[in-house]
């Protein structure tokens, strides 16, 4: 029944995630074509900005989802109503203290971009668009209690719904010239509807979830680990349309964030694999004899290099051919800058596999210097570059500050730690892989594909897509071992699976 339960919300959450990155995608185009650069720049640059004021809640909802989780194993509804109540007070307080920063923000939030906009217009957008994201915190309390339950699956159409259709009132009143102040207020409406529809069910499935008027800290202590890998990881991926959008200028603000709207889409879509993956693997690492669970993992290892290779490869070849049909030629980046945003998509899908044993075995204190030490190092990095060659200078700071700390530290304190081996395989592995990459970004170099229309892109990246797939299992069949370990268990599942369903039939 769990394993049913965690299916069910997999997949719910998978698909309106989809759907949601699919409308994303078309709001993208619209937004860019109906909206000044200055305008869309400064709608990218709240994002990131709200982004530091919403860290005042990190970490917490882990602690009180997982309070909730053990008080209904113990069916004990007096705790998940104390746990309830404890969050909901929580989050009314965490709302407000988000508006009170917000408001202070505002004031000074026009010196952070060179959009050519009044700033007391800049500064009601900012609140506005503020609202529009805080107003969910108000009501939020009760998912928690049915996702601890293992049913969010009950009301996650419901919450993508209220997201596509906001996204979609957005893009028409875009699409007929409507001030964006105004397009920012139909999202406040919406999601405070809904947010009381959605609650309104979640307590009819649990009659008696009540407010005991009762605030517990202790469901509240714990995060530190958490809280600081996450404001670190924040400081790492967050700071560089602020630095973009303070240094450079508007339409470098739109380039990156039409190129990073790709990557991200993919590398989400891969994280949820990875959420997949965690749980069986935490299992395997916690019951599992040592030389199996190396094994395990070198498979994993290899299961992400493949895919980040493939997405790599692809970015590389088809990213500026689709920016030219999706947003246009005035967007493009060259080549350089390509293979950076290619290069970093790559890895943060190859480091899934060092993520699922740090996730798994809880090692946040243990990685927490390297990834503070890699967020400040991209920080300076980035603002010593930003100013000497622009948008490249930001994506170099993400690359080197990475290469230095995280991807070295990480792995070896695994190796040596989880699996009492050296790390060298895991390097050779690595840079193997990088090699075979390289070599597919001269190919393309060479080949500099002629592509005209819509229709002629899509034969192209099928065609290419099943080339390189195959050229890559070659590859990675005939250098490691691990990879055919891989294969061999995918096919075992498979027989096992056919055979089941045809006893099933």
């Amino acid at each position: 029944m769990r394993t049913k339960k965690t299916f069910i919300n997999a997949l719910s959450v998978l698909i309106f995630n989809l759907i949601i990155g699919i409308i994303g995608f078309i709001k993208v185009r619209v937004f860019v074509n109906g909206l000044s650069n200055d305008i869309y720049s400064l709608n990218q640059l709240f994002y990131q900005v709200f982004s530091y004021i919403a860290i005042t809640d990190i970490g917490f909802g882990l602690l009180l989802n997982k309070a909730l989780y053990q008080a209904f194993a113990n069916n004990n509804h007096d705790e998940v109503n104390e746990i309830y109540t404890t969050s909901r007070r929580f989050y009314n307080i965490i709302a407000i203290i988000m508006i009170t920063i917000s408001l202070i923000i505002s004031f000074i939030i026009h010196y952070f971009t060179k959009a050519n906009v009044p700033n007391y217009y800049i500064q009601i957008m900012f609140i506005v668009f503020v609202i529009k994201n805080v107003v969910d915190y108000f009501f939020i309390a009760p998912r928690y209690v049915l996702e601890a339950d293992q049913k969010l699956y009950k009301v996650n159409h419901f919450v993508r719904l209220s997201k596509i259709l906001e996204q979609i009132v957005e893009m028409i009143l875009v699409i007929i010239g409507v001030d964006f102040l105004i397009v920012l207020i139909p999202g406040i409406f919406i999601t405070i509807i809904l947010d009381i529809y959605i609650n309104k069910k979640i307590y009819s499935y649990y009659p008696w979830l009540k407010n005991t008027k009762k605030f517990n800290r202790q469901y509240l202590k714990g995060t530190k680990e958490v809280i600081w890998l996450k404001l670190a990881g924040l400081l790492g991926s967050n700071t560089d349309i602020i630095l973009i959008s303070t240094f450079i200028n508007p339409l470098s603000v739109i380039i990156y964030t039409s190129y990073t709207y790709i990557t991200k889409f993919i590398t989400d879509t891969i994280y949820m694999i990875f959420t997949a993956i965690l749980p069986s693997f935490a299992n395997v690492l916690l019951k599992e004899k040592p030389q199996k669970t190396y094994n395990v993992f070198n498979e994993v290892n290899m299961f992400f290099l493949f895919l980040g290779s493939f997405v790599f490869i692809m970015l590389y070849a088809f990213l500026n051919k689709l920016i030219i049909f999706w947003v246009g030629p005035n967007y493009l980046v060259n080549n350089l800058t390509l293979f950076c945003f290619a290069f970093i998509a790559f890895q943060l899908i190859a480091e899934k596999s060092t993520m699922l044993v740090i996730n798994s075995r809880g090692l946040f204190k243990e990685t927490k210097i390297a990834t503070i030490m890699e967020a400040i190092l991209n920080l300076i990095i980035s603002l010593i570059l930003v100013n000497k060659i622009g948008l490249i200078g930001v994506l170099l700071g993400t690359i080197i500050s990475k290469l230095l700390t995280s991807f070295i530290q990480n792995p070896i304190y695994i190796y040596k730690n989880i699996f009492q081996e050296k790390a060298f395989t895991y390097y050779l592995k690595y840079f193997l892989v990088l090699i075979i990459n390289i070599i597919f970004v001269i190919i393309f170099n060479i080949l500099n594909l002629n592509i005209s229309s819509v229709l002629s892109f899509i034969i192209y990246v099928l065609i290419f897509a099943l080339i390189v797939s195959l050229i890559l299992f070659a590859l990675y069949y005939a250098l490691f071992k691990s990879f055919r370990a891989l294969c061999k268990r995918a096919l075992e599942f498979i027989k096992v699976r056919g055979k089941y369903l045809e006893s099933e039939a």
